[in-house]
């Protein structure tokens, strides 16, 4: 029996979200404890450090897209879908993250490795994956619930 993580479909991100409106989900991600409790737009703009007013405006369109509920002065929480997409771009920056670490001993920040995942096309990503000789926690803060790195859950 296989690895029951490495059954769940990757939902294809790529196709749904840009890098811009994908790097704000991820980021509402990893605020929210991996889509645990709600975030508001403040925390997010911080995390980002770009402007409230930019952060709401991807709130909203993000919740158009399904992928957050929002509530008015409450802040906003991923949905089910929208926890899908953040985790297979959690999946794609850390396999890059880790990729780095372990192949070619460089610490690369968050948000290059996103932007680096997010233009790989998924077989790229599989291809880097499969030259990861171990997971990495300590690069890998993206750890899944139970602990292990995300690195092998999708590819």
């Amino acid at each position: 029996m296989g690895d029951s993580r490495r059954e769940r479909s990757d939902p294809d991100s790529t196709n749904v979200l840009t890098a811009t409106s994908g790097w704000y989900l991820l980021g509402g991600y990893w605020l929210s404890g991996r889509g645990t409790r709600r975030v508001q737009v403040g925390e997010l703009a911080e995390r980002l450090s770009v402007a409230p007013a930019s952060v709401t405006e991807m709130v909203d369109v993000l919740a158009d897209a399904a992928l957050l509920e929002t509530e008015p002065y409450a802040g906003f929480e991923l949905t089910d879908c929208g926890t899908a997409h953040a985790e297979a771009l959690a999946w794609r920056q850390c396999v890059v993250a880790t990729f780095f670490d372990r192949t070619l001993s460089y610490a690369i920040d968050d948000e290059t490795a996103y932007r680096i995942g997010y233009e790989l096309p998924r077989r790229g990503l599989v291809r880097l994956e499969e030259r990861i000789d171990r997971t990495s926690e300590r690069t890998c803060r993206r750890l899944a619930d139970d602990g292990t790195c995300l690195v092998r859950t999708f590819g």
